[in-house]
């Protein structure tokens, strides 16, 4: 009932302007521009608050259907994963600004049931050069992701040793 009453006061303002207008302007010589500047400005301004103004009649209302769940749950699903990959590029970017090179890194993220993204779990694999900056890496993850990382050493493989 409010879309009707909304359309019938939009009318009354579009009836005013136009009478307004038609007071100020000559009669004869511009009748014919004048009607079609009106007519035009009527259907515009109709248009306008058909488009604008929801349909409701009763409790009936007409809306779009929400989008299937397999599809929100598929958006979802890849902007966790373009996520992660910006995490992982801008972790391995802070890593290297400090001078440590990390084999793997590996986050985990969740979305929580309002819709927002947060770190899990970070694991770090360093190589055994780097053993001495495992405090580092595990501080500077924690200070930009605020989650305490994992950090891994991985032995690096002589080549030619161990041969059988």
């Amino acid at each position: 009932m409010s879309a009707l009453s909304h359309l019938a006061l939009c009318l009354c303002y579009i009836s005013v302007v136009v009478t307004v207008i038609s007071l100020f302007l000559p009669q004869k010589r511009t009748r014919k521009v004048f009607s079609f500047v009106i007519g035009l400005f009527v259907i515009c301004s109709l248009i306008s608050v058909i488009r604008n103004v929801s349909v409701s009649i009763g409790d009936f209302e007409i809306k779009a259907p929400d989008p299937p769940l397999d599809a929100a749950q598929e958006y979802q699903e890849q902007v966790k994963q373009m996520t992660v990959e910006n995490l992982v590029a801008a972790t391995d970017e802070l890593l290297r600004s400090e001078g440590i090179r990390a084999k793997d890194i590996s986050i985990t993220l969740k979305i929580s049931d309002e819709g927002r993204i947060y770190v899990e779990d970070v694991v770090i694999y360093i190589s055994e050069n780097d053993l001495f900056r495992k405090q580092d890496v595990q501080r500077i993850i924690y200070g930009n992701l605020a989650k305490e990382p994992r950090v891994y050493v991985e032995k690096e493989k002589v080549a030619g040793a161990d041969q059988e």
